[in-house]
């Protein structure tokens, strides 16, 4: 999810983009990849959560040119905001989420596989390091189009393997990202509100779902 700030979020949602198979997570480091049918195979679909929509942006036009102006905020918008500029954008596959009735906000899920379970953990590595270093924020250029990001913060997870993001732009638009490796695998779930004026959790059963499919492919 990389919005230009003004855009309503159901633009947001359609318009971003990817993140990065398995085992139990932590002594993984050796995992094996995941191919382009597996992920495609693994990510939630239309039928894995009843009463959620489910559209397939795998396909998408992409745009490539995103960039922070702080190098090293990048991996911030290589890993969260905009993945499909990361070099695993070839095995990744994307849907964006929302609620059958009455839709309170919207969520992306971006799977991707890296080259390795150690790879996958270095890009995690270098987010967290990322977030750290640039919480008073950076200009981030999308489309075309400069925005200032405001602050960039993280929230406690239940595990090294996960970090929950808080990105705020200075206009006041709000988004969360959710990263979590499982393997050579990364999971990317995006969440905002309608207007994305305030943060809104990702719901766990969306990542367990996600993360049971994907143990069940990756074996």
């Amino acid at each position: 999810m990389a919005p230009a700030v003004g855009r309503k979020i159901a633009v947001v949602t359609s318009c971003a983009a990817v993140l990065f198979g398995a085992a139990a997570c932590g002594d993984d480091a050796g995992a094996e990849p995941l191919s382009k049918s597996q992920i495609s195979r693994a990510v939630l679909s239309k039928g894995d959560m009843p009463g959620y929509n489910f559209f397939d942006e795998s396909r998408a036009k992409t745009d490539k040119s995103a960039r922070a102006d702080k190098k090293a905020c990048q991996p911030i918008v290589a890993f969260a905001v905009a993945p499909e500029i990361s070099a695993y954008d070839k095995r990744s596959a994307r849907q964006s989420i929302s609620k059958s009735e009455k839709p309170d906000a919207s969520y992306q899920l971006i799977l991707t596989s890296a080259e390795s379970g150690s790879a996958a953990e270095d890009a995690l590595k270098d987010l967290k390091s990322a977030v750290s270093a640039c919480s008073s924020g950076f200009n981030l250029t999308y489309s075309d189009q400069t925005n200032k990001v405001r602050r960039v913060t993280s929230e406690k997870t239940s595990s090294d393997d996960e970090i929950n993001i808080l990105f705020e732009y200075q206009a006041g638009m709000k988004i969360r990202y959710f990263v979590m490796r499982e393997g050579a695998a990364l999971i990317r779930i995006s969440a905002a509100t309608q207007y994305a004026d305030e943060f809104v959790a990702v719901p766990k059963w969306i990542i367990e779902k996600q993360s049971q499919k994907l143990e069940k492919v990756a074996d």
